[in-house]
């Protein structure tokens, strides 16, 4: 990222490196945990998007949509899957989420289950971790487990884990490192399946209230769906959450809503795409044209909280998809829309109550990520606390958060310490310090597939 040219870079190394924070990013950084760059394509990441007008409601139906998604999602699969230099292990990181079962289902016949793993990382009892075990067996294929309370969390190893990407400015601690080092361990022979934009591209965005089609209104949504809870504290009082985000949509809202336009052009390029890794084959069957073609192209109705992506892998995969899954609270996927609705009132209604204090007969669900515990554990007595504090007093004593007491965020100084501030200033410290480990020549440049 180079300085902008009307302001100047907040010195952070005595030599040159690849990328440099001026005082507006470090500003956006602590507020997003991401800086929401611009650049001349917004959509890049939709690369082979047909841009084709979405499809009249009248024109279809539901088990036309159906079989035709599993058709576009099986031709993606199987596109990627005949690239040449395609090695001899598949891997998928393996979740307790629809979009790695999905891929998982895919590869499942494309490949011989000898040549497919499953990898996952967390803690046993939490539902990423147990739901995938469960979905790997009963798929027939290895699975690499990494406990996140076995790995050695050293700044270091961090720093290393940001060097790899294809981004800078990731978020590197928490499961963004065990991903790293699972990489590591299963190696670059390996050929590595994400499930990046699945869920946006499926339609995760719709649904979530009303969508004027007013690009001020898109901007006001993002930037408080995005905002870190109290992130005055960490700004100064002239912040402009708006100055680094597009002034103007990249394509009419007929052929997608702006609110998605600034979810795939600035979250999922600047926030979600830098999990990618630098020097791996990786695959990326939900960018891949058969299926964009397809599902940026349905009515919207059917892509509101990703109804048709639900019955479409239902109805494709469906010994896979009759275990359980994070996303219908620890049951099956539901089978109609009645039953989306139940449970996501289900959940509203179980969620207020305890908002309110009232008692409620329905047991807190397990944890879902690894990201839970771990972000968790820099606030509690520990190696991950002491991993923070050392961090956050290196930021302290750079003084380039000069504007607000960094310190006073530190766990050990804060009598009520927010792990989502301590985290956001531990992760701005690794990247400060990644800046500094690059030399001259600067990040090798990306060699990763879609």
């Amino acid at each position: 990222m180079e300085p902008k040219a009307e302001e100047s870079a907040v010195p952070l190394a005595s030599r040159a490196v690849p990328f440099a924070f001026t005082r507006s990013d470090v500003e956006q950084y602590l507020a997003f945990g991401f800086v929401p760059t611009v650049v001349d394509d917004p959509l890049s990441l939709l690369g082979q998007w047909s841009r084709a007008p979405v499809r009249r409601d009248d024109d279809v139906s539901a088990t036309q949509l159906i079989r035709e998604g599993a058709a576009a999602f099986r031709t993606g699969i199987m596109e990627l899957a005949d690239r040449p230099e395609t090695g001899s292990r598949q891997v998928v990181f393996l979740s307790g989420g629809l979009d790695s079962r999905m891929i998982l289902a895919g590869l499942t016949e494309v490949f011989d289950s000898s040549e497919i793993v499953a990898a996952t990382f967390g803690r046993p009892g939490e539902q990423d971790f147990d739901f995938a075990a469960m979905v790997a067996q009963e798929a027939g294929v290895q699975h690499e487990r990494l406990e996140s309370s076995s790995v050695d969390w050293t700044t270091d190893g961090l720093v290393d884990s940001v060097l790899a990407r294809e981004l800078p400015l990731a978020a590197p601690f928490g499961q963004r490192y065990l991903s790293y080092l699972l990489h590591q361990q299963l190696g670059r022979d390996s050929v590595f399946w994400d499930g990046l934009c699945g869920g946006p591209v499926a339609g995760s965005a719709q649904g979530q209230g009303a969508d004027t089609g007013d690009w001020e209104a898109a901007l006001e949504h993002f930037i408080q769906l995005h905002l870190l809870a109290d992130h005055q504290q960490l700004v100064t009082s002239g912040f402009d959450p708006r100055s680094l985000l597009p002034k103007a949509p990249t394509c009419p809202q007929e052929l997608m809503s702006y609110r998605q336009q600034l979810d795939f052009g600035i979250r999922q390029r600047c926030r979600i795409g830098t999990r990618l890794l630098r020097n791996y084959q990786i695959r990326l069957p939900f960018l891949a044209g058969p299926w964009l073609h397809f599902m940026l192209a349905v009515p919207s109705r059917y892509r509101n909280n990703k109804y048709l992506y639900r019955e479409i892998a239902q109805e494709a995969f469906p010994r896979l998809f009759a275990l359980p899954t994070t996303a219908s609270l620890g049951d099956a996927p539901a089978r109609s829309r009645a039953g989306t609705k139940a449970r996501q009132l289900k959940r509203r209604a179980t969620r207020k109550a305890r908002e309110v204090g009232l008692f409620t007969a329905t047991p807190s669900p397990p944890a879902s990520g690894a990201n839970t515990w771990l972000h968790g554990s820099v606030v509690r007595p520990g190696l991950l606390r002491d991993l923070a504090q050392e961090n956050i007093a290196d930021l302290a004593r750079r003084g380039i958060v000069d504007w607000a007491d960094v310190l006073a965020h530190a766990p050990e100084q804060s009598a009520a310490p927010d792990y989502r501030v301590v985290t956001r200033l531990l992760n701005l410290e690794l990247n400060l310090k990644t800046s500094e480990m690059v030399g001259d020549g600067g990040l090798e440049p990306p060699t990763s597939s879609v």
